[in-house]
């Protein structure tokens, strides 16, 4: 096959899976798995639709090769989309698998269907030196489900036995390397209030006033924690992301209820547990000097993930990339949470790498460049080509 059929292929198989929506919330990537699957057997290869945790949002999983012959290198992507929105904030059809001037438009297109066609492609190509002998070991792919809302999608997988020596988290990083990335937890606020009609708001509580020492404290903690730093993944952060109050009452009702999300960024040395208590102190503090009433509900979370930045997995993907990318090769870290710390969190070596800019992810007129997109093909084999080896 030439490099234009090559990079044509790979354009259509990102493009037929960008067509099939898949997102999360509510949770619909059962379609985009079964055409994995029915994919790879399409191949002569087999793979298969994996339901736990859940049937209704099943996701696929393949294997190439002889995990006992060599070592396993998974090739790791999540098949859910963030929901596409408004469409009229689109000049391409979200789900139309657009290709314009060079680049694939459409929700998923860059995070991360492009890196599933990736993986799905290079297992493809390789299996034949595989079950041939001329390469030792196995790819392991993962389609996943529930990234987007830190469901245990790809912890699932691993749980299965699709696990491997290490593993490639395919998502958008304009080919640089990522050893470290962010964990984040996000909590539900409620604050409490007392209702009354708005024509005698002093009959009652506003849970509104109530937040606003609430939001004082938040501030105060976030200045804190900025002081603290990785030198790859950047600053910690505690950020207040939408409130609500009243909403579902009459308009001339002072709330009894405010509620708000909480998303704190959490770096790579800093613990789960630590957070968690950090926040208790915050709270009982605000509640003790302003008599305002709080619960808090930890609604999703992603731990952290790192591995030694001169790990021979990172330098193999980082030599490649600035080889043939011009990407930079120094150690760098993300401030995104991924998939990569269910690896980690099991000892296997994992870095986050793939074509495309992070930035498009989530986006209206969200695309990947095509060219990029075949650029990383060949880098992603020739890289798994070089692990199954050594």
């Amino acid at each position: 096959m030439t490099e234009t059929e090559t990079a044509d292929e790979l354009a259509s198989l990102a493009r037929d899976l960008v067509r099939i929506e898949t997102e999360n919330p509510p949770g619909n990537e059962r379609p985009g798995s079964e055409f994995v699957v029915e994919w790879f057997e399409s191949q002569g290869l087999d793979a298969v639709l994996v339901e736990e945790p859940s049937a209704e949002r099943a996701q696929a999983a393949a294997e190439v090769g002889d995990p006992d012959a060599g070592p396993t290198v998974v090739l790791n992507g999540h098949l859910d989309v963030v929901p596409a929105g408004d469409p009229d904030q689109w000049s391409h059809d979200p789900y139309g698998g657009e290709i314009a001037d060079g680049r694939l438009y459409g929700r998923g297109s860059v995070d991360m269907k492009t890196g599933v066609a990736l993986a799905m492609l290079t297992a493809r190509d390789l299996a034949a030196d595989l079950e041939s002998g001329d390469l030792d070991g196995s790819i392991v792919v993962h389609a996943a489900m529930g990234e987007e809302t830190g469901d245990p999608g790809t912890r699932s997988l691993i749980d299965a036995g699709y696990d491997g020596d290490c593993a490639i988290v395919l998502e958008p990083t304009d080919f640089r390397v990522a050893t470290r990335a962010k964990g984040v937890a996000t909590y539900r606020v409620g604050v409490s209030g007392e209702s009354s009609h708005a024509s005698h708001p002093d009959e009652g509580t506003n849970a509104v006033d109530q937040a606003r020492p609430v939001f004082d404290a938040i501030d105060e903690y976030d200045a804190r924690i900025r002081e603290r730093e990785d030198d790859l993944c950047g600053r910690a952060y505690a950020t207040v992301t939408e409130f609500t109050a009243g909403t579902d009452s009459n308009m001339a009702v002072i709330p009894e209820r405010a509620e708000f999300l909480l998303d704190r960024r959490i770096l790579p040395d800093e613990s789960f547990d630590d957070v968690e208590d950090e926040l208790d102190a915050l709270f009982e503090t605000v509640e003790r000097e302003s008599d305002v009433v709080t619960d808090r509900e930890l609604v999703q979370h992603y731990a952290s993930a790192g591995i030694p930045d001169d790990s021979p997995l990172a330098e193999r993907f980082r030599r490649l990339s600035a080889e043939r990318a011009d990407a930079p090769d120094d150690p760098w870290g993300m401030e995104a949470s991924t998939d990569a710390r269910e690896f980690v969190k099991d000892g296997t070596p994992a870095i986050i790498w793939g074509p495309g800019n992070l930035s498009q992810a989530h986006s209206a007129d969200e695309y990947i460049d095509l060219d990029d997109a075949a650029l990383g093909l060949e880098i992603l084999k020739d890289a798994t080509r070089g692990l199954l080896s050594e």
